[in-house]
């Protein structure tokens, strides 16, 4: 599971703590009648507000800055794309072939796969013109720029290659507040909190 987001400094996705939090709270509109009658209906087509509690535990000094630059350059304004663990959904990532590979499990990417939702047991397929994907390969391992498919397959240069990743679900949030404990060791610790917003 690639849970997380993605830090463009460190050029990979930042994984909080296991201690990650989510609460939900609905939205509702009240009309109240006499009697104690009530009637309900949600606030909106997006009526539940999401908010998720993060902890980066003993992290290095550059990374602690890197991760809190980002958040003061978004400004809680500009939202990043936060994966998290999910049993009903399945999140899609795509990404590009390069150079072709003819019957082969290994595959190499222009993009690298740490900047991308790709994950072990990811379920890959392809459309268009040329060479797709047969069957319903999975990922068995990425490193960098590659990754092992579990069947071997031959693909053009410049295939869109679509990766469903299981049991996980990615959301648009911004970070609404966050702060760092400084320790003498250079290591730091960040609590955040992330707010879910609904944009395109």
């Amino acid at each position: 599971m690639t849970i997380g987001f993605t830090v463009p400094n460190l050029n990979r996705k930042v994984l909080p703590d296991k201690t990650l939090t989510m609460e939900s709270e609905p939205r509702v509109r009240v009309a109240q009648f006499g009697d104690g009658y009530a009637q309900r209906v949600a606030d909106g087509i997006n009526a539940v507000n999401e908010t998720f509690e993060v902890s980066f535990v003993n992290r290095p000094q550059s990374e602690a800055d890197d991760i809190t630059s980002f958040f003061e350059t978004n400004k809680a304004v500009t939202s990043f794309k936060f994966t998290i663990p999910n049993s009903n959904s399945t999140s899609t990532s795509t990404a590009v072939v390069s150079p072709a590979v003819t019957s082969s499990t290994s595959i190499a990417l222009v993009s690298s796969t740490s900047l991308l939702d790709i994950t072990v047991g990811a379920v890959v397929s392809s459309t268009g013109g040329g060479n797709n994907i047969v069957g319903a390969p999975t990922v068995i391992s990425i490193s960098g720029t590659s990754l092992v498919l579990s069947t071997a397959q031959t693909l053009s240069g410049s295939k869109t290659l679509t990766f469903a990743s299981p049991n996980e679900k990615t959301v648009k949030v911004v970070c609404v507040t966050w702060n760092m404990m400084f320790s003498n060791s250079n290591h730091y610790n960040i609590n955040a909190q992330f707010k879910r917003v609904y944009e395109p």
